[in-house]
């Protein structure tokens, strides 16, 4: 996606984009980012003048974005989907995170949708704020649980937003959200509202994929995926049949995921002789971050994406939402551990190792 910044339509045209932003408390030339959340590398800028701000583009699907001043500002921010329509957004900087949005159907569904637990959206924020400084570890325990039977007041009301609200590209993209959290035949009940159109979308294509998919757990077999390693060669975990092999998956945005690359370094080249593969997949969107990340980590090994980020259908068949992640297969192609995480933990590395020697043997 092009965006080109601070440019005014003479006709406004359904291929385009502009975002008008009327903005009141901030200085003059204020300088406002405006990133694409599905592919951070998408980001424009623009000066604020005379309390406005102007961004023209186009869209090749509707996408959220969000909106912030310079870094070094405190931090407030606005999301909200971009289509390609005349867009305005209206407020202040002291109720950044409630701008007016005129112009956008997507928006006043996402704001009806939204509107339906922001109160205890902002609970949840003072209380996790109050739990930070909290010094006393019983009252912060004391807090988290509060803020726990909030995320479960607020997931049960998503829930219910998608399986009573008219289909929408908002309420596909919760249901794809809250993917891990369903059981499969829940997923397929609130899948199944909605038509082709919305099935269809990247949000669509993944949630079908982890309904397709197995439980995943220790003892099953492998599911078998494919991607491009930084020469553009296709490679399959399948071409490793036989091997001990070890399912990475990471991404150059990722600290832990780094971390881990340097065990993953000291695993691979102490036990590649012997059988034993690595086999990365990396979560990336953008080319140059992984291949920049993949040199600094000097990875030698299979180094895989397909460059579609959290919406891979291939990370999608592992049910990835967080990473990183890792999966040990057996030389018969049977998970036989999880990992989940990375912490630097000594004793998780040489329990690894010792995993590995056993299957080896």
């Amino acid at each position: 996606m092009t965006i080109f910044c601070c440019e005014i339509f003479g006709q406004q045209k359904q291929d385009k984009f502009l975002v008008t932003a009327n903005l009141t408390g901030f200085k003059d030339s204020t300088k406002f980012y405006l990133v694409n959340l599905d592919s951070t590398e998408n980001i424009d800028s623009a000066y604020l003048l005379h309390q406005k701000l102007l961004f023209k583009g186009s869209v090749t699907e509707p996408v959220t974005y969000r909106l912030y001043p310079k870094p070094e500002m405190d931090f407030i921010y606005f999301n909200f989907w971009i289509e390609n329509r005349a867009i305005t957004l209206t407020g202040d900087k002291n109720k950044f995170s409630e701008l007016t949005i005129k112009g956008s159907p997507l928006n006043k569904i996402d704001y009806s949708v939204e509107h339906k637990h922001s109160t205890l959206d902002k609970l949840r924020d003072s209380l996790a704020a109050k739990a930070m400084k909290e010094s006393d570890e019983s009252k912060a325990k004391g807090i988290w649980k509060q803020i726990s039977a909030i995320d479960t007041k607020v997931k049960d009301i998503r829930l219910n937003t998608i399986a009573t609200f008219q289909p929408s590209l908002v309420t596909i993209k919760e249901l794809y959200f809250l993917r891990n959290d369903l059981t499969t035949d829940s997923l397929r009940m609130l899948f199944n509202r909605f038509p082709p159109n919305f099935q269809n979308t990247k949000y669509g294509d993944v949630i079908k994929q982890y309904i397709s998919t197995d439980k995943l757990k220790k003892g099953v077999h492998f599911i078998d995926i494919s991607g491009k390693d930084l020469s553009g060669k296709n490679v399959k975990l399948s071409d490793y049949r036989g091997k001990v092999l070890l399912l990475d998956f990471w991404a150059s945005w990722c600290g832990p995921c780094r971390m881990a690359n340097k065990d993953l370094k000291d695993i691979f080249n102490k036990y590649s002789q012997n059988g034993f593969e690595v086999v990365s997949f990396s979560i990336d969107t953008n080319l140059d971050d992984w291949k920049v990340a993949s040199q600094k980590d000097n990875i030698s090994w299979a180094n895989i994406s397909d460059l579609k980020g959290l919406y891979s259908k291939q990370a999608a068949a592992y049910k990835i939402r967080a990473i990183p992640k890792s999966f040990l297969i057996d030389r018969n192609g049977n998970i036989v551990e999880i990992f989940t995480g990375y912490n630097g933990d000594k004793n998780a590395k040489t329990n690894l190792e010792k995993r590995i020697e056993e299957l080896l043997k």
